[in-house]
């Protein structure tokens, strides 16, 4: 059984960390946030934490987005 499209408004919202150089970005679904994204100063790949407090790495923010929004929909 299929379901029906959902049209959702994804946003992501920058967030300051302790210090200046390194920013946190969340994910939101509406007002829920479905995930984090997390760079630290001298990281090549990005942390991503899911929404179920799962954590991963991706390559770029593109990819950290897909891999959080593939998550969501896959679980919920």
């Amino acid at each position: 059984m299929a379901r029906k499209k959902k049209n959702e408004e994804v946003s992501i919202v920058a967030t300051k960390h302790d210090s200046d150089t390194v920013t946190d970005l969340e994910v939101l679904l509406g007002d829920q946030v479905i995930g984090k994204i997390y760079q630290g100063e001298e990281d090549r790949q990005l942390q991503v934490t899911f929404n179920n407090d799962q954590k991963g790495t991706a390559v770029s923010i593109e990819d950290a987005v897909q891999a959080i929004l593939a998550d969501y929909n896959l679980h919920n």
